[in-house]
């Protein structure tokens, strides 16, 4: 009798060791599956939300931000500062700007520098007066019109999209550096005879004459 009371007690000691090991080896990944399907995405101010053309994994949409990807003005924009002014961006003269990211705004204006790489959208109009010079890298969206005086210079690395009207003014600059850039104006291009296109670039529109 007791040895049969032995062997009972010894196979519910097992059985309640086997659960236990069950348990202890099954809840950990359980709570660690949980924990991680409830952990809150967090907005990345890099990320692009509209590309404005299907890109391959390795185009501009992938290495956008990759450090020394642009060229020229914009080799270090990774060290750039976000934006996180007011509605609209304003560029005096001896104040240049440089800025990283996302950026949305009502309208830029400029007298000066603007450096910017990553994604831009205006719900209005972008002027580039004498002097001003805007060196773009990335996606661009601007829902008015884009103006370029006398003067002035559009220096554009990736893909612009204008809904309004493109203005060239006489002695007006626009340049496009790489061999991927593209321009796309929805409204009229009003390009001076003596304004200055360079560079290579896809016209979307088929509107822009060199």
């Amino acid at each position: 009798m007791k040895k049969n009371l032995l062997i009972l007690s010894l196979s519910l000691g097992l059985a309640f060791t086997g659960c236990q090991s069950d348990a202890t080896a099954e809840d950990p990944q359980e709570v660690v599956e949980i924990q991680n399907s409830l952990k809150e995405k967090k907005h990345d101010p890099n990320k692009l939300h509209i590309p404005m053309r299907n890109e391959p994994e390795d185009g501009l949409s992938a290495n956008l931000h990759l450090p020394q990807f642009f060229k020229g003005a914009l080799a270090d924009c990774d060290t750039y500062h976000h934006y996180d002014g007011g509605d609209s961006i304003m560029v005096l003269e001896e104040t240049p700007q440089s800025y990283h990211g996302e950026v949305s705004v009502n309208n830029i204006e400029l007298n000066d520098q603007l450096n910017i790489c990553g994604t831009v959208e205006t719900s209005e109009d972008v002027k580039i007066n004498y002097a001003g010079v805007f060196n773009f890298g990335g996606e661009m969206h601007v829902k008015g019109d884009v103006t370029v005086l006398y003067g002035g210079h559009f220096v554009i690395e990736g893909d612009v999209l204008i809904e309004g009207d493109l203005t060239l003014g006489k002695g007006a600059t626009l340049q496009f550096l790489g061999e991927e850039s593209s321009l796309q104006v929805n409204g009229k291009s009003k390009v001076h005879k003596k304004a200055i296109i360079q560079g290579t670039f896809e016209d979307v529109s088929n509107i822009i004459k060199k």
